[in-house]
């Protein structure tokens, strides 16, 4: 697989995997590899996986909150949208960054990371193909996710704003997703010493 370039100047494409209020995750068209591209502008909350955004590299490492992401870089600008991957273009480029199967996810098992112990051994984000139902339920004021791996049942906190946008629109607490969707893992930036591995985003099967 290619090497990503990530010097800074470098214009890269990426698809979209998820987003937050200034990053988006996505898979770099022309080397295949999943990053965290940070910002210092917000990021267009209309972005949803699939889009295609150009971004430039730039570097401001201070963007990143984590410096031990591994797969972090500082984009100059917000993404911009540039197009849509579709069928099986889009299949194509989630499977080899699939998390392996039998791995804990991230490279840690539990909820939380504590920050002092964060690595560039083990990614920030990875996307997940759950075994089994995938559950998304509206509990506490907040958007829950349930699913399998491993054999284990696993409950993550959900940041996905257009299926949170979705259940209350249909006033709904209780979701079960269709079958082959993926599911983007990824650490929070610290709070109070820990990261919490949270679910940025259901991806629906393409």
């Amino acid at each position: 697989m290619p090497r990503l370039d990530d010097s800074p100047g470098t214009a890269l494409r990426l698809m979209v995997v998820s987003t937050g209020d200034r990053h988006c995750a996505g898979i770099d068209l022309a080397s295949g590899a999943l990053v965290r591209a940070w910002s210092a502008f917000p990021v267009d909350p209309r972005l949803r996986p699939y889009d295609v955004v150009d971004v430039t590299v730039a570097s401001d490492p201070d963007l990143v909150p984590d410096p031990a992401e591994p797969d972090a870089i500082v984009i100059a600008g917000p993404p911009k949208l540039s197009g849509r991957v579709k069928g099986r273009a889009a299949a194509r480029l989630i499977r080899p960054v699939l998390h392996p199967e039998r791995a804990p996810l991230l490279g840690s098992y539990g909820a939380t990371v504590p920050f002092w112990e964060r690595s560039p051994d083990h990614p920030s984000v990875t996307v997940v193909k759950p075994k089994g139902p995938l559950v998304v339920t509206f509990e506490e004021g907040r958007l829950w996710c349930h699913f399998l791996w491993e054999g284990r049942p696993h409950v993550l906190a959900c940041d996905d704003p257009r299926l949170a946008a979705s259940l209350r629109r249909n006033g709904r607490t209780f979701a079960q997703m269709r079958p082959g969707a993926h599911i983007v893992v990824a650490l929070s930036p610290p709070v109070d010493g820990h990261c919490y591995k949270v679910v940025e985003a259901v991806v629906p099967r393409r």
